[in-house]
């Protein structure tokens, strides 16, 4: 299947398979029957990579429309790990949240932010993670705080076969034109 598509720079070889879970459980059920041996590599906009032209051995899961809502319930933003990091930034604005404009300087989605504890203007992910949700190489799930997810800089110690599905994120009410000054100071 070929990646360039789904690259952030348009470029890069085939993947030898792909495989663009509906939701988690879709993404659960694929894991488990997918054997030991087969590589899987996970994509979400390929932002932070470079598909090497050569391609990409084993199944490649791009992780996509399934995993992108966004939802807000009072100071709390629930994100799908394929949601934009400035739609949620946008979203959190709208919604009068402060704390989440840092998102919009980040060229990804939450599930990448996520697995290198993406930052930007000091603030990180670890800075304003409740919990985040994720499943493990045999489709089982996980909810993780982030005091046992062992964060550093643009590092994260959950498993490398782990997969993020969706985190639940912590703003502050805050005023909207303030925020939006905000995000257009980290746009320019």
């Amino acid at each position: 299947a070929p990646l360039a598509k789904y690259s952030w720079f348009k470029t890069g070889g085939a993947a030898e398979a792909l495989f663009q879970p509906a939701d988690a459980d879709d993404l659960a059920g694929f894991l488990r029957e997918t054997p030991a041996q087969v590589p899987v590599t996970v994509i979400g906009t390929a932002s932070n990579i470079i598909i090497r032209d050569g391609g990409v051995e084993g199944v490649v899961i791009r992780i996509g429309r399934g995993f992108a809502g966004i939802d807000i319930d009072g100071d709390v933003v629930t994100a799908g790990a394929a949601a934009h990091d400035v739609t949620v930034a946008r979203k959190a604005r709208d919604a009068g949240l402060a704390g989440l404009e840092f998102l919009s300087g980040i060229p990804g989605t939450i599930g990448g932010g996520l697995r290198m504890n993406a930052g930007a203007y000091g603030t990180e992910f670890k800075d304003i993670l409740i919990d985040a949700e994720a499943l493990d190489g045999q489709g089982n799930r996980h909810r993780l705080k982030p005091a046992g997810m062992g964060f550093g800089y643009r590092h994260c110690g959950v498993p490398e076969d782990w997969i993020f599905t969706s985190a639940r994120l912590r703003g502050v009410a805050g005023d909207r034109d303030a925020i939006t000054r905000r995000m257009d100071e980290i746009q320019a």
